[in-house]
Formats: C-alpha cells, sequence, structure tokens
C-alpha cells in the first residue's frame, strides 16, 4: 500500500507563496508545477537540486559561483518546498528520471551534468543509466551505495515515517521538528546552523512541503534496484564531518558508479557544496570545463 496520496491530498489547494526571487519561477511538467531558477544563457548546463528540507533558498550563493561559467538551473523535487506533490509522482527512480527528462525537453537542453546529492543522486544515476546521451557527467555529494543508504534510513529516520499512510499522517506533524533539528546532526558541531535552520523553517511556515515519509518509502522499494553506470564520467563529494553519516561507506557508491572519483571535504558535513561552495564549484569547474 501506497500512503502518498495523503501529500497529493494535503497539497491540492495550496496556494505558492510569492515571497521569492523574481527569477524563481513554475515550471509546467507532467508531474505538477516545479519550482526552478534558471539563470538562462548559452552556456553549459547544470541541473542542481537541494536535498530536503533545504530549498533553492539555501543554494543562492551555489547558484551565483556556477552561473560564471554555466547555466545553472536549480529545482525542487516534487514533494519538497514549493514543488507540491501530485498523484502523478510516486518518488520511484524512472518517475524522478523522466522528470528530469521532462524538464530539459521544455527548456530546449539537449544535454546536462547533473549536480544532485543524498538521495537525489540515484535519481541522477538512474538517468544517466536511462538516457545516457543527455548527460555529461554525475558531481553527486554525500550519495553512498542503495544497501548503504538503506542502512543510513534505519538509523537516521524515525520508523513511523516509514509506514503507508500512518507515516505520510505523522510526517504532517513533524516536518519543522525534523527540519529544526537535522541540521544539528548533518553538519559539524562548530557550524553556525541558524541560517540552514531558518531558512527550511521560513518555507514551511510560507506553505512548503517537506514529504520525507514519501521519499523514504519509495526509497524502500528501490533498494534492490539494479543502479550501473560505466561511460558517464562521475564524482562523488564527500562531506567526513556529516554525524549522520559517521559509519557510511563513501567507497560503497563503487558499487553502481565503477569509475567514480571520491573526493573528501574533511570539514564539511552533509552539505560540502553549501559548507565549501569555492572548493566545490572549482572542482566542478575542472571536470566539466576541461
Amino acid at each position: 500500500m501506497k500512503g502518498n496520496f495523503i501529500d497529493t491530498y494535503r497539497y491540492r489547494f495550496k496556494k505558492t507563496s510569492n515571497n521569492w526571487q523574481s527569477n524563481i519561477s513554475l515550471l509546467p511538467t507532467k508531474f505538477g508545477e516545479i519550482r526552478m531558477l534558471d539563470t538562462l544563457g548559452d552556456k553549459p548546463v547544470i541541473l542542481n537540486v537541494p536535498d530536503g528540507p533545504n530549498v533553492i533558498e539555501h543554494h543562492l550563493e551555489l547558484i551565483k559561483q556556477l552561473s560564471k561559467n554555466f547555466r545553472v538551473i536549480c529545482f525542487e523535487f516534487p514533494g519538497i518546498g514549493f514543488s507540491y506533490p501530485n498523484s502523478k509522482y510516486n518518488y520511484s527512480f524512472p518517475e524522478a528520471s523522466h522528470l528530469i527528462i521532462n524538464i530539459m525537453d521544455t527548456l530546449n537542453i539537449d544535454n546536462a551534468t547533473l549536480a544532485f546529492s543524498c538521495s537525489n543522486g540515484f535519481y541522477a544515476i538512474k538517468t544517466a543509466a536511462l538516457f545516457p546521451l543527455r548527460i555529461n557527467r554525475l558531481f553527486l555529494s554525500q550519495t553512498p551505495s542503495l544497501k548503504a543508504m538503506s542502512s543510513w534510513t534505519i538509523n537516521a529516520i524515525p520508523s513511523i515515517l516509514k509506514i503507508p499512510i500512518i507515516g505520510q499522517i505523522a510526517n504532517m506533524f513533524s516536518e519543522k521538528k525534523f527540519a529544526k533539528i537535522w541540521y544539528k546532526y548533518a553538519l559539524p558541531k562548530y557550524t553556525d546552523i541558524s541560517n540552514y535552520q531558518n531558512t527550511a523553517l521560513n518555507a514551511l511556515h510560507n506553505g512548503g512541503c517537506f514529504c520525507l515519509s514519501s521519499l523514504v518509502q519509495a526509497l524502500s522499494n528501490e533498494k534492490n534496484t539494479t543502479l550501473n553506470v560505466i561511460k558517464t564520467p562521475a564524482t562523488l563529494i564527500w562531506g567526513s564531518k556529516d554525524f549522520t553519516h559517521k559509519n557510511t561507506d563513501k567507497q560503497s557508491i563503487l558499487n553502481h558508479l565503477p569509475n567514480c572519483e571520491i573526493i573528501e571535504f574533511d570539514n564539511c558535513g552533509h552539505f560540502p557544496e553549501l559548507e565549501n561552495t569555492t572548493k566545490y564549484v572549482q572542482l566542478l569547474e575542472e571536470r566539466v570545463l576541461a
């Protein structure tokens, strides 16, 4: 039984907040309206997505730095921020991959680099597997193997959220609490987490969503999925100070990307692309523009 219909019904009549920058818009897709920031232009394309409870606003500095040499398209997956979930989207790997290609087709983009993190990295890998001619490179962060992520979920996600329907209902009452405490464990102890927290909570208080339960349940359904991409160049950035991943084997990504380059950021937690943006952008530029 699937419980994501709870989220669909919950957000069916939600009105998206107008409290955003002028260059953030809603893009119609087969899976509903997707909140997106597009820097436009004819430079090489980077597709980037926030890892909930992060939203586009968390990525503004990253987008600013990347936009010097790239056209950056940062969007929120359904169930995150102001991309409200609908009945056509079930968080599966194939549907997420088709959403990515749908966005690219709508924007007339032939090919792009995917700069995704955590569980979104699996969506990126699946897209490269299904549409190898459309994806130039994978630039992932904090994405281990599916098996390692399954173990991480057992330890990091409350058990109640994993139960269909009950989990979605519990999610309704706990999303703000989880968003508030998440950064405490995901980032190094010496990090000022207030800006991360305030940005996430501001989005939720203004009507944003964080459908963690539906995402976790879908990820569980995919735990035995075969993911194997050899030809698409791949890099994994790993923040070593991520307490939630303290027992996760970063090398496990090689089960899916046997030729993946793994680079560790010693002083970063769960969001190396946001914590050390300058270094992250430099590495991405070196690999994509070489």
